[in-house]
């Protein structure tokens, strides 16, 4: 089955954003890809592909990064289906994130991956103090041995923000978190920039339909790819509130990577601006029998 990429307009590539123009708070919302075969150095930086059907995805991460340039955000704030914790949902306010990644699921593919990029503790200790007030369980982390995963670091370092120069402040998928509580989580981000003045952007990395099988170039069963598809097009529509009331039926049908966590809290936080954002379709790929949309959404 073909993929329906739907594409609205989006600033243009090369074009810097006036931060006076755009405004500040939440500027931007991705969502974005970690699959270990597109989020290589080989593949990244020398366009080196384990099959022809990995392109459309590949070539819309590197578009991604420069959507997310015009932006010129000034922290970005991202939600991975790797960064995992059990009870409490961690923020990572660590003022430097720097280290050395191998891939524990992937060490063949990832390994070695050295990041050095800054973080934001204010934003993120600001975030806690939000969470806590709701009364959601959450843990600030500001240790520099805290690991980053590779759904964390593979999409900045090779897509994003290749300079490693825009603060970062990671957010873990809770286990025992639902939607419900996720979607809180985005709204809080969301909120938490307005009240800092942050021009910040919200990425989500992770698959859409998750369904995973062995041999990288399976696509989805066309049933879920038509799912993904009616996603992705409420997202191009602007129609937040309506994804919303329909993800938990597409969780339970297309089976999204952690139960869909990263997409409740994405769609929080473009709840909460109360805007709708103009939406970049890049691409939309395989990986293992996975749906993986690459898709930028800006105010």
């Amino acid at each position: 089955m073909k993929p329906d990429v739907v594409s609205t307009s989006a600033p243009r590539a090369g074009a810097a954003v006036d931060p006076a123009v755009g405004g500040r708070g939440l500027v931007g919302v991705y969502l974005s890809v970690h699959t270990p075969r597109y989020c290589t150095y080989e593949a990244a930086f020398a366009g080196k592909l384990a099959h022809p059907d990995f392109k459309g995805v590949r070539d819309g991460l590197v578009a991604q990064g420069r959507h997310l340039a015009t932006l010129a955000p000034d922290l970005v704030v991202i939600n991975s289906c790797h960064l995992i914790s059990t009870f409490p949902t961690v923020v990572d306010g660590t003022p430097r994130h720097r280290g050395v990644l191998t891939a524990q699921e992937a060490p063949e593919l990832i390994h070695g991956v050295a990041y050095d990029f800054p973080g934001d503790f204010d934003f993120a200790s600001a975030l806690i103090d939000r969470g806590r007030a709701s009364g959601l369980p959450c843990t600030l982390a500001n240790d520099v041995h805290y690991p980053l995963d590779y759904g964390t670091v593979m999409p900045l370092v090779c897509y994003l923000d290749r300079a490693q120069r825009v603060p970062a402040v990671p957010v873990s998928v809770c286990l025992s978190a639902g939607l419900e509580e996720s979607f809180a989580w985005g709204r809080h981000v969301a909120a938490t920039a307005a009240a800092l003045d942050r021009r910040a952007v919200f990425v989500a990395s992770g698959s859409v339909s998750h369904k995973l099988v062995r041999g990288p170039e399976r696509w989805p069963a066309p049933a879920d790819q038509a799912l993904d598809h009616r996603f992705a097009r409420l997202l191009a529509e602007g129609d937040y509130d309506k994804a919303w009331a329909w993800l938990p039926e597409y969780v339970d049908a297309a089976e999204p990577e952690m139960g869909g966590r990263h997409l409740a809290m994405m769609l929080g936080a473009l709840v909460e601006t109360g805007r709708r954002f103009e939406a970049a379709t890049h691409g939309y790929g395989p990986s293992s029998g996975s749906g993986n949309y690459v898709i930028s959404m800006a105010i």
